[in-house]
Order: structure tokens, then C-alpha cells, then sequence
């Protein structure tokens, strides 16, 4: 929990910059649509761009953990609506990938529940998952806020 609680602060830093609400219906593309678009080689979701922000990741001794963060614009925009958090473990042949929503900051609470939710969920008890997410983190947010 205690984790949690330090990672909860600068999970909130960042989303600052991004302007108007995220709906459950961004929630869902970037959580859920976004990966069944690349996978199938879909269009982009009409309405809407994707900027590339980066990536990092860390090695935890055999394991390689990577987040990468991406900004989901409606067209128009020049802030994003959304930041999509994607986490990949590659290290394992199963390779996990997992696609997280950072709501912007004015989002119903609603929203910033169910980002919370997955991460409170997926996270307890895993030292190298959550120094991985606060180190992504940490590096996006240097570079979106400071830079």
C-alpha cells in the first residue's frame, strides 16, 4: 500500500497537461480497441490521433520490462485527451502487454477508478512491476514537464 501511495502522486503529475475530460468510450479504445487495431491492422479510431512519447524501460536482473506512453488526441486538439500507458514484459514467452489509461485530469472520478482499479489489482506485491511504472513515469514526465 505503501507503494501505492507514492505511486499515486506522480501517476496524477503528469496528467496535468492534458486538457478536457476522458469518456469511458477513450477509456475503452485505449484500453481494449487499441490493441485489437494493431493487431488486426486497423485504421486509426475516427476522430482521433496518436503522438508517440516515448519509451523506457528496465532490466530486473533476467527480466526486461518496458512502458512506452502515447497521447490520444481528438482532431483538433492540441492537448491530449488521454495518455495511454503501455506496458510490455518481453522477456517471457508469453510476452505480457498490458494497455493503460491515464485519464486527463478534469475525468469523472469514475474513470480514474478504473485505471486504479487494473493497477491496484496488477501490481500488489510486485516490487520490479511497480519500480518499472514509476521509472516510466518519472522519465515522461521530465521530458513533458521540464523539457
Amino acid at each position: 500500500m505503501k507503494k501505492l501511495l507514492f505511486f499515486v502522486p506522480i501517476f496524477i503529475v503528469f496528467v496535468i497537461s492534458a486538457s478536457g475530460q476522458t469518456t469511458l468510450e477513450e477509456y475503452n479504445y485505449i484500453t481494449k480497441g487499441y490493441k485489437v487495431q494493431i493487431e488486426s491492422g486497423l485504421d486509426m479510431k475516427k476522430g482521433y490521433t496518436i503522438k508517440d512519447y516515448g519509451n523506457w524501460g528496465l532490466n530486473h536482473g533476467e527480466e526486461t520490462r518496458d512502458i512506452e506512453f502515447k497521447g490520444l488526441y481528438r482532431t483538433g486538439q492540441t492537448k491530449p485527451c488521454a495518455i495511454m500507458l503501455i506496458y510490455k514484459r518481453t522477456d517471457i514467452s508469453s510476452g505480457v502487454t498490458w494497455y493503460i489509461c491515464i485519464p486527463s485530469n478534469q475525468s469523472e472520478d469514475s474513470i480514474w477508478e478504473l485505471s486504479l482499479s487494473f493497477i491496484s489489482e496488477n501490481c500488489k506485491d510486485n516490487d520490479a512491476l511497480m519500480q518499472t511504472f514509476i521509472y516510466g513515469l518519472m522519465k515522461f514526465t521530465s521530458g513533458q514537464l521540464i523539457n
